[in-house]
This record gives C-alpha cells, sequence and structure tokens, in this order.
C-alpha cells in the first residue's frame, strides 16, 4: 500500500494542493483570471466610492472611519485573503485604537451582538494582527477578543442571544486559527456545535427564524461544520423542528444540508432569500462549497438549467464593477437599490472571490487563517487522495486499514483537507473495520516544514528503534498499526548505519502480520460462506466446523476477538458434538441391548438342554422299570 502511495503521488505531483476539487477544473487559468478580475472591479469601484484611485489605497482615511463597522470590516477580509497588499497597518491601529476605547465601556463591543467581536476578529487576522492579544483594556490586561466573543462570551451575555447567527460566526471564529479551548471555558467546542446542529429543519437547511430553510443561513451553518465533515463523532440531541431526541455525525447534518442548498437554487443559478432573488446568497453558498473542498462551479448539484453559481453571482455585476443586492428593491434593506452598486453585496461578492481563488491555489479556505501547510503535507494529503479514490468495492481489509493509518498519521487539524475521506470512511464501515480503534492507535506523524526545506527527512529516534527490538516473537494484528507508522517514518528518515536491519525488521514484521490478517479475513468468510445459517449445519459439516474452531484456537486473543459470530460457531460445535455423542450413546445402548438378548438366547438355550436332558433321563428310567 506504501508503494501505492507513493506512486499516487507520483503520478499526481503537479497537484500541490490538498483540495482534490483542483483536478476538476479543466480551465483554471481561465477561471481565475475571471474571478481575479471580478475582484479587481470590485476594489477599483469601492476605491472610486471611498475618493481615492485606482493606485492609492482602498483602506484610506474615509474608509478608516468606518473601521469596527459591518461596512468597515469586510473589505479588509476579503483583502486580505486574496493577499492584495493596501494599508493593513493603518486598518490594525485605527481598529486597535477602537477597541481598546470601546474596552474602556461596560458592554465593550456589543452587548447583544457576539458577531461583532467575530468580524473584527476575522478582519485583525485577515490584516495580520492577532486578536487574541488586541490592545489593552482599563485594567491594563491584554485584550483577547477570541474569549470574550466565544468560548467565554457565555460569562456576560449568551453567545446565542442574537440566535443562530452567534453560535455560527462563533465556531467559525473559533476554528479561523483552531484556537484551544480553555478547560475552565463557558463554552466547549462541542457545545457550540450542539447549539447549531440542534436548530437544523426538517428540510435539512437552517434559518434565523420559522420552519423553511434559508439558504444564507444554511450556507452559513454549513461553513461552520466544515472542519468536522470529516469527523465519526455521533451527536445526540434533541432537534428543536421534530421535538425528538436524534443521533447524528455532522456528515449527516452537512449533507442534508447541501441537498436542502441544491433544491433551492433557481433555474438562474443564483437563490431566493426571504423572498427577494439577491446575490449575496449564492455568495454564502459558493464559500460554504469553497470550505467543503466542493468545486462550486462544476459540482451537478449546483448547476441548473446549465447555469453556475458563479454565472448566478455575476447576473448581479454592474458596469462600474460593484454588485448590486437585487433587481428588485428590498425594503428588508433599504440602502441597497436595484440599479446602484451596494457596499454589501460587492464586499460579500469581494470575500467569495478570495474563497474561489484561494481554493484553485491549493491554499487554506477562506476563514483558515493560519499559516499554509508545507508541501511535504499537502503531498502527503494529495497522495492519500489519490489512493482513497482508487478504492473498489474488492479492496482488501488490509488495504483499507493501511489507507486509514495513513488518514489518523495526519494531525488532527489537518484531516479535513483530506476531502474523500468519506469515501474511506463507507468502504472501512461497509467491511466492519473498527475506525474508532485504529484512530486511537495511531501516532500522529508530523510533516517537515518548508522552512526547514524540502529535502528535511525524519529522524528515526531511539525510541522508535527501541519500539522496534522490543517487538514480540509472535506479532499479532494488535501491532500492526505500530508496525506500519514506523515503517512509513523509517522509510522517510535520515540514512543512519542501522537503518537496512530495521527495514528488514519492519518490512518481516509487516508481512507477517499481514498473513496473521489474512488468516483472520479467511476466517470470516468461511464462516459466512460455509457456517451460514447456522440452523441448517448437519453432521457432514462436522469437519468444517472442528477445522475452523481448531484454526480460531491458533489465533492470539486479540486476533480472536476479530471473528465474527464466533459465538455461532461455538454453540453449533457442542450442538453437532451433543449429537456426535446421542449417536455414539445410542449406538452403545443398542450394541449392550443385542448382548443381552444374545447371552438371554444362549442361556435359555442352555436351560432348555438341560431340561430335555432331564426329561430323555427320566424316560429312561421309566423304560427300563417297564421291562
Amino acid at each position: 500500500m506504501r508503494k501505492q502511495t507513493v506512486c499516487g503521488f507520483l503520478a499526481f505531483l503537479i497537484l500541490l494542493s490538498p483540495l482534490t476539487c483542483l483536478s476538476v477544473f479543466a480551465e483554471s487559468s481561465d477561471t481565475e483570471r475571471q474571478v481575479l478580475s471580478v475582484a479587481e472591479d470590485i476594489i477599483n469601484w469601492k476605491k472610486t466610492d471611498n475618493g481615492s484611485t485606482p493606485e492609492g489605497d482602498l483602506i484610506n482615511n474615509t474608509f478608516l472611519e468606518l473601521a469596527g463597522s459591518t461596512p468597515g470590516d469586510w473589505f479588509p477580509i476579503g483583502l486580505g485573503r486574496l493577499e492584495i497588499s493596501d494599508n493593513y497597518d493603518g486598518y490594525l491601529a485605527v481598529i486597535r485604537d477602537r477597541v481598546e476605547e470601546r474596552y474602556q465601556e461596560s458592554g465593550k463591543l456589543s452587548a447583544a451582538k457576539a458577531t461583532e467581536w467575530h468580524r473584527i476578529s476575522l478582519a485583525i487576522l485577515a490584516m495580520g494582527g492577532d486578536p487574541t492579544a488586541f490592545g489593552k483594556d482599563a485594567e491594563g490586561n491584554a485584550i483577547n477578543l477570541i474569549a470574550d466573543g466565544t468560548y467565554n462570551r457565555g460569562k456576560t451575555t449568551p453567545l446565542g442571544r442574537q440566535g443562530i447567527n452567534g453560535w455560527i460566526w462563533g465556531l467559525i471564529t473559533l476554528d479561523s486559527k483552531r484556537y484551544a479551548v480553555p478547560s475552565d471555558a463557558y463554552y466547549t467546542r462541542d457545545d457550540i456545535i450542539l447549539e447549531i446542529i440542534r436548530q437544523q429543519l426538517t428540510d435539512g437547511g437552517f434559518a434565523l427564524s420559522g420552519k423553511d430553510a434559508d439558504p444564507d443561513i444554511t450556507a452559513m451553518a454549513l461553513q461552520a461544520l466544515a472542519p468536522y465533515y470529516n469527523s465519526e463523532k455521533v451527536y445526540t440531541y434533541t432537534q428543536k423542528s421534530i421535538g425528538n431526541d436524534v443521533q447524528k455525525t455532522v456528515r449527516q447534518i452537512v449533507d442534508e444540508a447541501l441537498q436542502c442548498l441544491s433544491q433551492l437554487q433557481l433555474n438562474t443559478g443564483d437563490y431566493k432569500s426571504w423572498g427577494t432573488q439577491n446575490v449575496e446568497s449564492t455568495d454564502q453558498v459558493i464559500v460554504a462549497l469553497c470550505c467543503l473542498g466542493i468545486d462550486p462551479l462544476s459540482d451537478s448539484r449546483f448547476i441548473k438549467n446549465g447555469k453556475t453559481l458563479l454565472d448566478g453571482v455575476l447576473r448581479y455585476k454592474m458596469t462600474d464593477g460593484g454588485f448590486i443586492h437585487s433587481f428588485s428593491y428590498d425594503p428588508d434593506n433599504p440602502t441597497s437599490l436595484p440599479d446602484q452598486s451596494n457596499t454589501m453585496a460587492s464586499e460579500q461578492t469581494l470575500y467569495t472571490m478570495a474563497a474561489l481563488w484561494r481554493q484553485m491555489s491549493g491554499k487554506r479556505t477562506l476563514y483558515d487563517f493560519r499559516s499554509e501547510q508545507s508541501n511535504a503535507l499537502k503531498k502527503r494529503i494529495s497522495a492519500l487522495e489519490y489512493d482513497i479514490s482508487a478504492i473498489e468495492k474488492t479492496t482488501s481489509t488490509s488495504a483499507l486499514t493501511d489507507l486509514l493509518v495513513s488518514y489518523y498519521s495526519i494531525p488532527e487539524n489537518e484531516r479535513d483537507y483530506v476531502r474523500n475521506y468519506p469515501t474511506l470512511s463507507d468502504a472501512a464501515k461497509a467491511v466492519h473495520i473498527d475506525i474508532e480503534a485504529i484512530a486511537n492507535e495511531t501516532p500522529v506523524v508530523e510533516s517537515p516544514s518548508d522552512e526547514l526545506g524540502e529535502s528535511v527527512l525524519f529522524t528515526f529516534s531511539a525510541s522508535d528503534r527501541a519500539a522496534v527490538d522490543a517487538l514480540p516473537e509472535k506479532l499479532t494484528t494488535e501491532q500492526y498499526v505500530m508496525v506500519t507508522t514506523l515503517l512509513d517514518k523509517l522509510r522517510q528518515s535520515q540514512d543512519f548505519e542501522e537503518k537496512n536491519q530495521y527495514l528488514d525488521k519492519l518490512i518481516s514484521a509487516k508481512e507477517k502480520i499481514a498473513k496473521v490478517q489474512a488468516e483472520i479475513d479467511s476466517l470470516n468468510a468461511d464462516i459466512q460462506s460455509k457456517l451460514y445459517p447456522f440452523d441448517s449445519i448437519t453432521l457432514k459439516d462436522k469437519n468444517t466446523v472442528d477445522d475452523i474452531v481448531n484454526r480460531y484456537g491458533a489465533l492470539s486473543a486479540y486476533d480472536q476477538s476479530k471473528i465474527e459470530r464466533f459465538e455461532d460457531v461455538i454453540k453449533t460445535k457442542t450442538k453437532l458434538d451433543n449429537l456426535v455423542r446421542s449417536i455414539w450413546i445410542a449406538i452403545a445402548l443398542g450394541l449392550i441391548t443385542l448382548t443381552t438378548t444374545a447371552l438371554l438366547v444362549v442361556r435359555i438355550q442352555k436351560r432348555r438342554k438341560k431340561k430335555q436332558a432331564a426329561m430323555d433321563e427320566l424316560a429312561a428310567q421309566y423304560s427300563d422299570e417297564d421291562e
């Protein structure tokens, strides 16, 4: 399997991104140019709107007057995620001053809306700042917007006071750098996830209120849940829309929501929200799909009447480069006119173009502000995705297990970038592989950083060598994960004097374990094909049953636990043994009966002969007396 993985990587070396969606951009360069052109037009429109010049900064003095407000924070997010140079230092300086000033008040940023913390935190990150240490409060303590706005928000005001929006953007912000949540925090990650998923509607979507899905809120919920799509964790919760307890994974919930969004899409490629056909809803769906690693421009679920989501967005573009909210006046959005470019529509379309461009360029998703993955990690993920794409119904259990080990050896916070993991998960579950056990047993292997150079190799440490030396003589599948991980690490390690000896040991160990696994698979197959259904077993199957029992006995206790329905085999063997015993008892009883009968016959015959002899003697005596 490792050779297959390496070959898979070589075959797709050109793919520097871990995103499988890159392979489906048949004309990625043309599409990328179009996306960047749309972004450039929006920026130029906003510069004109600000009184700047095409050569000047978008974030000029006029723009900075809005820093800390909705129209002042989303454009910086779009600029930063497009990696376009602008007055980032100016924004950070002004927003820091604004935050410090507002932290002098009891309500701080907003007494009601936690999303104000979230929006500002994301903008700070996009500009290269640190929202966990952003200025000083009234007591001189460092201001931590992530703590105050997300996991400790409940200490002052519920995170969900403004509805599901607070939970959604809280989770997006919390995961923007995969921030750790302290053990004494008011909310855990699972608390926030549960508050989102419990509000899923019966149609699969989400909304601020009502029983029908709203595309904006549904898409935002998907953006928040995207990092958990590969998780095998099952959540038990009460779904508000039905009033019943349910058990679901995030993947199930996301898939239902995607189906809902697909059904809501119009034939023009865009969406309606609250009865109004608009661009922002379409923007949010594109961002959601990009967060999930889905290509918004080619996924058949999101192409209607030949129109893609991008087609739906571009319907709203004006000749000045900006975007309108809707083609009709929306009383719920009075600042938006159907014939004038609108700031909200334009800023959302700008960061949507950023989401698309980042996907095409193999970069992290829009709201993942961590440093880019190293080339070494990207290559590991690309190779694994290639191998997963080759899974068939005939793929062996050991091959699937190899892939699971490769997956769980990737750092946990990077696994969501293995976009086709659900294919592996479904295949593994179909053959009853214990995914949880593999997840718990597989050690994480970090990839070298690009800063250290692409030629950097792993070090096979003294503890790694000691682990090889300590392998038992009789190996079982219990050592599979450790042996596979050590072998993979050794193959990528720096050379050392005994490297070949350790390679031989591990390769031999892997082969021995593979034989044990093959025997386990064979036993399970024989039980299924030769003994099922168990109630139809007869004496002619006894040799087969005895053979399976003997083979089972040769396995270790750990490997015996992997044999399916062996308790039925034991019951069947006991039944057959009792039947054989009964037959032998019946035969023995029959022989005893025959023997006893024969002895009685002989005895009777002897008695008859003796009696006849006595009678003959008596007759002879009478005959003598008559003479």
